[in-house]
């Protein structure tokens, strides 16, 4: 009988915090100009305790919708919750236990797809209070996201023939 696979995916807070922050930066940039100043500066996500709390709040709702989407693969017991806020500092894991036929090619896949969903999410829920035009588009990447979370833990590896006995 075959074994299920334990895989692990790492989000490493400090990265994906990076990677908020420097989107909302990045977009805030190209739409710039000589009379939007004021609120490009307000598009700006940064760790400042009002900002960063709003952030990280984003994170671990959007960590909590990954779970539910990978429930059936999670190897977690669960039966309390808390809404306290999550730590910058902690990385956040994804450990499953997966079909002994899962693709592992896909793990990685699965990994980007779940940071780029937390980072979408993030900055969709960022721009619903200060860019509101564009946070549909922000909305829209991370379904685009999620549907890759999906079809990575859905890659199968095809079966493997039998090997011929050596003749004795």
């Amino acid at each position: 009988m075959a074994v299920k696979k334990p895989v692990k995916a790492t989000i490493q807070m400090p990265w994906l915090i990076y990677d908020i922050l420097n989107e909302t930066y990045l977009r805030g940039r190209t739409i710039q100009d000589d009379t939007n100043y004021k609120e490009v500066a307000s598009m700006f996500a940064s760790e400042d305790e009002e900002n960063y709390e709003k952030v990280l709040r984003s994170i671990k709702k959007g960590f909590a919708e990954i779970k539910t989407e990978l429930a059936e693969y999670l190897d977690e017991s669960g039966l309390e919750t808390s809404n306290a806020a999550i730590s910058g500092e902690e990385d956040l894991v994804l450990a499953l236990t997966m079909p002994s036929n899962f693709n592992e090619a896909a793990t990685a896949g699965l990994g980007e797809a779940a940071h780029d969903y937390l980072k979408n999410v993030t900055v969709a829920d960022w721009y619903l209070v200060t860019n509101k035009q564009d946070a549909e588009a922000y909305v829209a990447l991370s379904q685009k996201s999620l549907e890759n979370i999906r079809k990575s833990v859905s890659k199968r590896s095809r079966p493997k023939r039998p090997e011929k006995p050596a003749n004795p």
